[in-house]
Formats: structure tokens, sequence, C-alpha cells
């Protein structure tokens, strides 16, 4: 039987696999084209990758995130493939914001949004509305020199998508801001368009003081009800920030007396890891640790006959792997692995952070006095605090008194693995 995750992350945020294009198409390739020489033995097909099947031998999730801006002006179909939609699993797609960002010539207003709108609503069960994301403004360079102009476009789109909107795709209003002053001021001024939940973008995503007062501000403006209670964190995924937001979306829970209320976070590491020939171990939990371990396998074809086993077991795949499995050379690479191996390695990647991130909520959920053995002091003020926050008259404050905490935490900048 596979490791479903989906059933063991009932109570808590779900990490979202921000999938590539590869991994969409590869478990409907024809084997022979991927690996003329054959399957590794203990892949029976490229079908075995498609991690949102739920006959899957390897594991199962039934929610994961896809871009649009991966098929900018593509006219035809999304072809069947791992985040197809299909009865039971969840897709929330991005818009494509970030993508149209950074390479603004892709950018012409209305035929943009019109291509955007009906892409969603074909291929996605939930999706976030087209923003211009804080982080590509780029003074003198239009269309987005300014967090004027990023803002102005971001309520053009907002307003476009309220008015044509078809399809019964649940949307999330992007909130970004690089400071709290913006993140204040795009709040304000996109909550007239309110959708059907929130996705939290820029710098301030991470600032836990900051993201629970954008949550009382919504409270207060009755803005988070069960018709508007998805939340989704743009380029999270270390350990640290997926036992945050389970906290969060626990201690939420409770004063909303709303069980359906969800958050979900991001990345694409585990393409981003194999792409540099990187892969995830097992999680590092300790007094004084609380991260993924990162390893380097042999990845050269020099390493082609060795038939050993994989060194690294922290996935049911690479449980039946061989070294030689992976280093196959490739006509189209000068080293590393062949495009199956690649997609055998996201695979095993997406497993082990899942599990690492199951390890880490695990720690956090045992009473105090067995996780303060375990796991930094740290992490598990800023856990508490949070998820106790709304049982104190001034949950800001009580917040406050943990800020030396949630300042060690990572507030700011990414970390490795983590890319909105």
């Amino acid at each position: 039987m596979n490791r479903d995750f989906s059933s063991r992350a009932k109570n808590r945020a779900r990490y979202l696999f921000a999938g590539q294009t590869s991994t969409h198409a590869t478990p409907h390739r024809d084997a022979s084209q991927l690996r003329p020489g054959g399957m590794p033995d203990g892949v029976a097909s490229p079908s075995d990758l498609d991690f949102m099947d739920r006959r899957n031998p390897f594991f199962f999730s039934d929610r994961a995130l896809h871009s649009a801006g991966q098929y900018i002006g593509r006219t035809t179909p999304l072809p069947v493939g791992t985040f197809t939609k299909r009865p039971g699993n969840t897709i929330l797609f991005d818009s494509g914001g970030l993508q149209f960002g950074r390479d603004p010539k892709h950018w012409r207003g209305d035929a943009s949004r019109a291509w955007v709108l009906p892409f969603l609503e074909a291929n996605a069960d939930e999706a976030i509305t087209l923003d211009v994301p804080t982080r590509v403004i780029t003074p003198g360079m239009l269309p987005f020199d300014s967090f004027t102009t990023a803002l102005a476009t971001t309520v053009d789109n907002n307003r476009y998508f309220a008015r044509h909107r078809s399809a019964n795709v649940r949307f999330l209003s992007v909130l970004q801001g690089e400071t709290s002053a913006d993140a204040v001021a795009w709040y304000d001024a996109v909550k007239v368009q309110p959708f059907e939940g929130w996705a939290f973008g820029g710098t301030m995503r991470t600032d836990y003081i900051h993201v629970t007062a954008m949550m009382l501000r919504l409270i207060a403006d009755g803005l988070l009800t069960p018709e508007r209670n998805r939340f989704h964190f743009l380029g999270v995924g270390t350990l640290t920030h997926a036992v945050m937001l389970s906290a969060l979306q626990q201690a939420l829970r409770e004063h909303l007396d709303d069980d359906d209320l969800l958050i979900t976070f991001d990345t694409s590491s585990p393409s981003h890891l194999a792409t540099n020939g990187k892969i995830y171990g097992y999680p590092n939990i300790s007094p004084t640790s609380f991260a993924m371990s990162i390893l380097r396998p042999p990845a050269d074809p020099v390493h082609k006959d060795w038939r050993t086993p994989f060194p690294v077991t922290s996935s049911r795949i690479a449980e039946r792997l061989l070294v030689s499995d992976l280093c196959v050379p490739a006509f189209t690479r000068q080293s590393g692995w062949d495009a199956l191996g690649h997609e055998i390695v996201v695979n095993h990647n997406h497993e082990s952070l899942l599990r690492g991130i199951d390890d880490a909520n695990a720690h956090m959920e045992m009473p105090s006095a067995w996780s303060s053995e375990l796991a930094p002091d740290t992490i598990i003020k800023a856990y508490r605090a949070l998820r106790t926050m709304f049982r104190y008259s001034d949950p800001l404050a009580h917040l406050r008194r943990q800020k030396a905490a949630f300042a060690k935490i990572g507030g700011g900048k990414a970390r490795e693995g983590e890319d909105e």
C-alpha cells in the first residue's frame, strides 16, 4: 500500500509541490522514449511517477500546484498528465503573474487577461488571481516600474476576473508587499474584490506577526468566512514554515469554529534540487536543528555500472533503486541523470519532503515536555505562541512577547529551496 499523505495531514497546513511541465508529462510518456534500455526494476512504468493517482505504488497526495506561467500564449488544451483535474484531487493553479513580471514583453493587458482566465477555468480547481508580484518591480522598467503601477495592474486584473469569470473555480486574491505599510495599502485596494480566499506573497508572507495582523483585519472586515476560508502562502516550504502554518491554521479553525479552513503552501524545491544534482535525505530534527538534509549522490554516466543500492532511502521509490538506475548517459546532456532519472529524483525529493514535514508536525504536536527534548526551543516558542494566540484578549500583543523567537525563524528572505 502506498503512503497517503493526504490522510495524514487532516489537521495540518498542506504542502503543495509546485510541479513543472516535465513532471506533468512524464507519467504519460512512452517508456521506450524515456529509457530505450528499459525501465529500472523498481519502476514498472512511467505512470508509477504520477503521485496524484491513488493507485500509485509509492505515495499519494491529493493536492498540488501548477502554474499557467509555464504555458503563456498556449492555445491548445493542456495535455493529460499529473496535474490534470480528476475527482477527489485539488489542483491549485498560479496565474503566471511572476512570469509576466519577469518578462514584461509577454504582457498585453486585456489580451493577457483574456488568455489567463479561460486557461485557469479550464484546468484549475482553485486558482490564484493574476497579480504583479512586488518582487519583480524594477524602477525604470515598464510596465511594472513601481509599487503603484504593480498594484494598479493587479486591481485591474481582479476587476477583469470578477466581471468575466464563468466556471466553478475558487479564486484566491493575492496579498503582496515588501513592507508592512505596502502590504496594508495593497490589502485595502484589493479587498473590494474579495473572491473566495487569499494568497500571501512578498517578503512579509513569513513575518507571522504581520500575517496575524492581516488575519485580524480580514476577520474585522468580514472577509474571513466559510466562503473565503482558503489561504495559500507562495514559495515557502521549509520545515519551520510548515509547522508555523499548521499552528496558524489550527488557531484560526478553533477561533472561527471552522474545521474546513485550510492553509496551503508551495515550493518547486523537489525539481530545483534535482536540476542541481541534489536530493533530500531524512529531516535533521534535534534541539539544535530543524531542517531537511540535502545530499549530492553519484550522478555521472561513469557511475552507470554501479549496481549498488541507492544510498538514501527516505522515499519508497529510493528503496528500490540502484545507483546505476539513475546514472544513464543522456544524448542531450554531458553528464548527470537522463530525463527519466531526473523525474525519479523529483519523485524521491517530493516524498522525502512530505515525510519530513510530517515528522516536523508530529514533533510539534507532542506535549511541550517531550517536544522540548527533540526540537529547538525557538521553534517551540513561536509555534506555541501562534497555536494559542486567540486564547488571549490581544493576540498580537501575545505574539510580540515572543518577537525574538519569530525573528530567529526566518521572517523575510526565503531560504534555500524556497521560491515565490
